[in-house]
């Protein structure tokens, strides 16, 4: 099967680029944060000395006046998932491998084209230039991953048919290893595919466990594994842009009723239900605001989902004023995922119940509504008999 390996080197650092273009030329660094570490996602090549995984202290001692930013995942994700959609419109087959790297099906294609250049040509088209995508061909996945390495920006390269001899001389620092398998090799003096494809399988598999098979037998060339094709989720997303940043609790529900309200008359999800909510938010002086909001019961409208959403709000804690927001609403389903009772009471209950939760998002607060419940029926006195209280279904 010949496929191709679109790989987009540095995303993240071409993605603020595009959103700054005042950071073109700069030194800029992007961290991400596991646990109370912070260390680099991506740095730009004028941050010299800084690579992927490295403490931010150490990147800062290596380079000077560097830009610091905070990791935006889901604006990368969203950036490289439009790429993805691109690239479906040239193949059916399309693999997401990792934020950067994407893996194509080419067979049957080459005709529709005009040829296997033209082809190629129109999955470059496929990524925006300014993030100067490499393509590699060749015949599984990870020959086809070595090819785009190789390749310069913009351009296109083709594994040999001699696929072992083609790999032999590169690092093995390119194997989908851990980074302590990788470390190991090295420390035994295996620093090419070459030097470990000339080893015993059976010697690599005792070092490295079920990663040893793998990695002897991708050195050699050989990847037969069939692409999995990228499974597009269905989403419908609102934005909105604040008058002047806000922190207030009313402004924030109120623009959340607004979104949600845009999003339930939305073609695509009326009358459908809902599992997840993300709310998006730029923040005054910080890292974007990104909370997902999973739905206990899947929510087929804009007071359920208000109802469900307001009341995890309420004990968060914003990091900043918020300037605008971006609703997106996933797992779109035509089901409730609620089995309905058989028996009419049992119906009206819930009936009542939804009612309840309705006017709550609408008052605020709980509904005034009472109901008389016995508390001693046999009592002589008839206040005792009965007591008023609040009405819960």
């Amino acid at each position: 099967m010949n496929i191709a390996c679109v790989l987009i080197t540095h995303l993240p650092i071409k993605t603020e680029q595009r959103r700054d273009p005042a950071l073109l030329g700069r030194p800029v660094v992007i961290t991400e944060s596991f646990g109370s570490k912070q260390v680099v996602l991506d740095s730009s090549p004028e941050a010299r000395g800084v690579t992927a995984g490295m403490s931010l202290q150490e990147a800062v001692s290596r380079s000077k006046d560097t830009v610091l930013l905070r990791a935006d995942e889901p604006y990368y994700d969203s950036v490289f998932t439009e790429m993805l959609t691109s690239l479906e419109g040239r193949s059916p087959l399309v693999e997401k491998a990792g934020l950067g790297c994407a893996y194509v099906g080419l067979d049957g294609l080459e005709a529709m084209y005009g040829g296997e250049a033209r082809l190629i040509a129109s999955l470059l088209q496929a990524v925006p230039h300014p993030f100067n995508p490499r393509i590699g061909v060749a015949t599984g996945k990870f020959p086809a991953y070595v090819a785009a390495v190789t390749s310069s920006g913009g351009r296109a390269s083709k594994a040999p048919d001699d696929v072992a001899g083609f790999l032999k001389e590169f690092s093995i620092d390119l194997l989908p290893l851990s980074w302590q398998n990788k470390t190991r090799l090295h420390h035994f003096g295996l620093h090419t595919l070459g030097q470990l494809a000339a080893l015993p399988p059976g010697s690599i598999q005792a070092q490295l466990k079920a990663e040893g098979s793998r990695a002897w037998a991708l050195a050699r060339g050989i990847d037969p594994s069939p692409l999995a094709p990228w499974q597009h989720e269905e989403v419908v997303a609102e934005f909105l842009t604040f008058p002047s940043p806000t922190v207030t609790r009313h402004a924030i529900l109120t623009a959340l009723a607004t979104l949600l309200g845009r999003a339930f008359v939305r073609p695509e999800i009326k009358g459908r239900y809902v599992r997840t909510a993300t709310i998006e938010s730029c923040i005054v002086r910080h890292a974007p605001w990104v909370k997902h909001f999973p739905f206990k019961e899947s929510v087929g409208s804009k007071e359920r989902a208000l109802f469900s959403l307001k009341s995890r709000l309420d004990n968060l804690e914003l990091p900043g004023p918020l300037e605008d927001m971006k609703l997106t609403l996933g797992g779109i389903t035509g089901e409730s995922g609620i089995q309905s009772s058989l028996f009419s009471d049992v119906r009206k209950r819930e009936q009542l119940r939804e009612m309840m939760r309705q006017l709550e998002v609408l008052l605020g607060c709980k509904p005034p509504i009472y109901q008389m419940k016995e508390v001693e029926p046999w009592s002589r006195i008839p206040e005792r008999r009965q007591a008023l209280v609040l009405f819960d279904p």
